[in-house]
């Protein structure tokens, strides 16, 4: 009788007619309460036509589940209860916690017998600390530029419409062909064109150390077509991971053009530097290789005089 009528005093916030809806079951779960057990607090909750009656004990976090067929009684040790979280909600207060591994979540009925009970779990296990997320620090934007290349597609994986470079990390960039997998390159270096004849020569040249790129005047003739007044045009000397040298000639527009000499001239100023001075094409004997290029392409020289040659000019 005495844990009814605690019981009942816990549940009085709610309202005579909870009290009424759950009379009964009050007398059901009062059977349970043990003698050592002093009764803390109580409240109700519901889920579509499941009723439930919750009671917090010294010892014990008791819930009456009823349904239109059954009753069922279930314990929870409190100190067995872990990470015990109270949510306070606008129509519900949410208890959730782990119990012997397993994750547990009671629904309370928002209402004035709810609030005591949250309170006293809270009172029981602590309130958790919330946690400040930490504001992401943003690195410096990769360049991402949209190209069109002038010469050199050829030596891509894909050929395609759509050409777009975007900056991976410090001297690397992804050029991806139609919005497929992007290959990844490292950039030697890059210039802007200037002197389109003189340019064309130094990619000759460049190119014919490592990949086949085309004779000197489909370059600059490449480079001169339709530039565009808002366009500017220039050569990337890229090389794949497996070590093979890719020289592009692309057509941006002069904006972007400048945020690639930002990140990455200015970035891998060093980097670039060293490089380019072990590159420099004024030590490389460019007319007599371009030429030997064109004999090899016309028939009158084979590959295997084409490569003594070139290895007797470049001293190799």
């Amino acid at each position: 009788m005495q844990a009814i009528e605690q019981i009942n005093e816990c549940l009085k916030p709610a309202g005579k007619s909870v009290l009424s809806f759950v009379e009964e079951d009050i007398e059901f779960l009062a059977n349970y309460i043990e003698d050592n057990e002093t009764i803390l607090s109580a409240t109700t909750g519901s889920k579509k036509l499941t009723y439930f009656l919750y009671l917090i004990t010294s010892e014990r976090l008791l819930t009456l589940n009823k349904d239109k067929k059954d009753k069922t009684l279930v314990s929870y040790e409190l100190n067995d209860i872990r990470n015990l979280i109270v949510s306070r909600k606008i129509l519900a207060v949410e208890i959730d916690f782990i119990y012997k591994e397993s994750d547990i979540k009671l629904k309370l009925n928002n209402d004035k017998a709810a609030m005591p009970f949250a309170d006293e779990l809270e009172n029981i296990f602590g309130i958790p600390e919330k946690v400040t997320p930490q504001k992401k620090v943003k690195g410096p934007k990769a360049i991402k530029l949209n190209l069109t290349i002038l010469n050199g597609k050829e030596q891509l994986n894909d050929h395609g419409y759509n050409y777009v470079l975007k900056q991976t990390e410090h001297g690397y960039v992804d050029i991806s062909v139609d919005y497929k997998d992007p290959e990844t390159f490292q950039i030697i270096k890059w210039e802007r064109v200037e002197n389109i004849q003189k340019s064309a020569f130094d990619i000759a040249g460049w190119s014919l150390i490592g990949s086949t790129f085309g004779n000197a005047e489909t370059i600059a003739g490449a480079m001169g077509a339709n530039i565009g007044k808002d366009k500017s045009v220039a050569t990337l000397f890229l090389k794949r991971e497996n070590g093979d040298k890719v020289p592009l000639v692309i057509k941006c527009d002069k904006k972007d053009l400048e945020k690639l000499s930002l990140l990455i001239v200015t970035e891998e100023g060093e980097v670039s530097q060293t490089v380019e001075t072990s590159l420099n094409t004024s030590t490389i004997p460019t007319d007599e290789l371009v030429k030997l290029k064109e004999l090899l392409d016309a028939g009158i020289l084979t590959q295997d005089e084409f490569d003594t040659k070139k290895k007797q000019l470049l001293g190799i």
